[in-house]
């Protein structure tokens, strides 16, 4: 594999109500493990958000509707979606003392992250973590892309210009995230000038995550 790793690295991606990493609440999580040898693992969990409603903006890219996310209508053949709180030891189980990485997880998918722990008593913590995010190795790389021509920086554009394909069940967190790890490793392969191991491209991430701008909100971190 190309990329480095000495410990696993886990991608992370979220759906949500909206946009407010501090107030709005997770509705559907994905966890992908990324082993050294390159096998990967996937968590994907449904999330109720309580009293927490979806804003119209969610639904419209997620197709999330807040009695969906809240169980009202049943599971649909799916694990019944339970409060954050109630899958904090698994969660924790699974992340270990792993690396993130996501597509635009600095920004907001890690600040969500990070708020819904404090508001459940999920006892995360980044210390001694590296991050990678993809998007803005995205941006940094992709120094002459034409946004009127080509579209916006998304992870739909990401897979595309990457993997040569479309992007399918854009806006499923699991879709997203197994997504964001073919992007991360195609990127490796075009652009021979970034680091081949998590400590060089958090640096490189630290380097250029004020150029990290979303060109387009979406109600959620990806963008898709």
């Amino acid at each position: 594999m190309i990329l480095k790793l000495t410990r696993p690295l886990v991608f992370l991606d979220f759906e949500s109500t909206g946009l407010d990493t501090e107030r709005d609440r997770i509705v559907e999580l994905a966890f992908v493990r990324l082993h050294p040898d390159g096998r990967r693992e996937a968590l994907v969990r449904p999330v109720n958000p309580g009293l927490a409603a979806m804003s119209k903006g969610a639904t419209k890219v997620t197709g999330i509707h807040t009695n969906d996310a809240c169980g009202l209508f049943g599971d649909n053949g799916r694990k019944p979606a339970q409060p954050l709180r109630k899958l904090g030891d698994e969660l924790l189980a699974f992340l270990g003392d792993s690396d993130l990485a996501g597509f635009n997880q600095i920004a907001y998918d890690v600040p969500l992250w990070l708020a819904e722990c404090r508001r459940h008593g999920i006892a995360f913590t980044l210390d001694g973590r590296r991050q990678v995010d993809v998007k803005i190795l995205f941006n940094a790389c992709e120094k002459t892309w034409d946004r009127f021509l080509m579209g916006p920086r998304n992870l739909s554009a990401a897979v595309r210009h990457y993997c040569g394909r479309e992007l399918e069940g854009a806006h499923s967190a699991e879709a997203d995230t197994q997504a964001t790890v073919d992007v991360l490793l195609a990127q490796l392969q075009r652009h021979p000038e970034l680091p081949r191991d998590v400590a060089g491209l958090h640096a490189f991430c630290e380097r250029h995550r004020d150029g990290n701008r979303d060109e387009e909100p979406a109600a959620r971190g990806t963008s898709a």
